[in-house]
């Protein structure tokens, strides 16, 4: 207990002095909590996440030196220590456990990459070596990998990966450069996950039809997509963002890399008073919760942004500074079983932790809910939102699809006005009037028969006083 609050105030001291160093003119808070209208304009609400603590110093273990990614895992925090040539085990409250500094004889040079699997066992994507090395829990030696034998790889092919994770099965997924490849545990490359089609052309095809050997194997060769970080979900799957691209930056893909996330723009571009042109987003890392729930940084603007299963804006909080609660160049960040969020900063040298708020758990758990279609427990969550905050339009949207779901579509339509969802508005409408129409569907097809009756009638009137008229005309003719 002592050692934690010596941590707690060291980490506040620390926070403090980070506060009063704070420039003129700063307008991003710690805690400052927004979601986005249509028109992606910034709207406050409730604060979604606080800052639990601030990890700098590491005591007899010095400071970090620009680390450049963060693991954790069964209460433990792992560190690549990338200019310090280290890897770094800690507790919640910061105290190292365990300092891991070689492996197979060789120094770790500018580790990047850093993931624990099942059996304890430590990944370390050994950037400056070239390799990937595997140890144990205490530093033993137990499995490495240098460049993986394949034709598609060429002879001066640097397996500099950046980023490391494995999957429940042992399929070794490695980021190297923008580039997420697939290496079995024998190493054997599988090629490139979620590579960008590639469309017709009739040169490749020529080439492949009466072209050498090498020139097939240039060709077999697709350009990947841009991939910046990913991460694997409790579900198997990898979830990969594209920091350079405009749209559908956060990808879902399954066992064949196909992507299963919503298309969309993620991320906003935000107008800053000291740079001419708006910054746009670049996500510098990916975590996802069990629930399916993801959160990406932003490295440009050190905002987190957090969206549900179908690609819903849930919150972003963070930003740019000097304080407790923002950063200077966030590039990595992890969450744990109880929703508790770790930002690395490269620049820093820090590690913040942020604790979930009641407002958020709440949305959380009426996501999650929902998603597993337990519809009237949902209602309940999204209602206690409401009464947190009566303008979180997403926990309208969601009070009206539940009420879509139970086809009490005139309430799914005020709620969905609410919410200030057009789309949803006009599919409950569609619904609210066939519904009306099928429960008055006596009284109207009546009203149709007696309009349709009468109309009859006068026609039939109207025929018979023309007729009069005809032969009244005549007989006045003859006379």
């Amino acid at each position: 207990m002592r050692r934690h609050l010596r941590r707690i105030c060291r980490g506040a001291a620390f926070c403090m002095v980070l506060a009063l160093s704070l420039p003129a003119g700063q307008v991003q808070a710690a805690g400052n909590t927004y979601v986005a209208d249509e028109d992606g304009s910034l709207m406050p609400v409730p604060e979604a996440y606080e800052v639990y603590d601030c990890i700098y110093n590491l005591e007899e273990y010095g400071v970090m030196n620009h680390p450049q990614d963060i693991f954790v895992d069964g209460g433990d925090i792992y560190v690549a220590d990338t200019d310090n040539n280290r890897i770094l085990k800690m507790d919640m409250d910061g105290t190292v456990k365990k300092e891991y500094t070689e492996a197979f004889g060789r120094g770790f040079s500018t580790p990047g990459g850093i993931f624990r699997d099942k059996s304890g066992n430590i990944w370390v994507a050994d950037t400056g070596n070239l390799r990937i090395a595997v140890i144990d829990g205490e530093g033993g030696d137990v499995a490495e990998y240098g460049k993986p034998d394949s034709a598609l790889l060429s002879e001066n092919f640097a397996f500099d990966a950046q980023k490391i994770a494995v999957n429940s099965i042992g399929n070794i997924y490695a980021l190297k450069g923008a580039n997420l490849m697939t290496i079995d545990q024998a190493n054997n490359f599988h090629g490139y996950l979620g590579a960008a089609e590639v469309g017709f052309s009739l040169s490749r095809l020529l080439i492949r039809t009466f072209g050498s050997q090498s020139q097939v194997e240039r060709t077999l060769k697709q350009e990947p997509a841009a991939y910046s970080n990913f991460t694997i979900g409790a579900d198997g799957m990898i979830y990969g963002i594209l920091a350079t691209e405009e749209k559908d930056q956060i990808r879902r893909l399954n066992s064949v890399g196909n992507n299963t996330y919503p298309e969309g723009k993620y991320g906003l571009i935000i107008e800053q008073r000291d740079k001419e042109e708006p910054v746009k987003p670049f996500f510098a890392d990916i975590a996802v919760m069990d629930n399916g729930i993801i959160t990406v940084v932003d490295k440009n603007t050190g905002l987190l942004y957090q969206y549900d299963q179908d690609g819903n804006l849930l919150a972003a909080f963070g930003g740019i500074g000097d304080y407790a609660g923002v950063y200077s160049v966030p590039v990595s960040l992890d969450v744990d079983e109880n929703g508790f969020l770790y930002v690395l900063d490269y620049s820093a040298n820090t590690i913040t932790i942020l604790r979930p708020t009641e407002f958020i758990r709440l949305v959380h758990q009426a996501v999650t809910l929902y998603d597993a279609g337990k519809y009237a427990e949902a209602r309940e969550y999204w209602q206690k939102v409401i009464d947190i905050d009566s303008n979180y339009a997403l926990a309208h949207q969601g009070v009206g699809k539940v009420s879509c779901k139970e086809e009490d579509f005139k309430s799914a339509m005020e709620q969905y006005r609410l919410g200030d969802d057009r789309e949803g508005y006009s599919e409950a409408y569609g619904e609210h009037r066939l519904e009306l129409f099928r429960d008055n569907f006596l009284w109207i097809t009546a009203a149709a028969f007696g309009i349709l009756f009468g109309l009859y009638k006068l026609i039939c009137l109207a025929k018979d006083k023309a007729r009069r008229w005809a032969e009244l005309t005549q007989m006045g003719g003859d006379l």
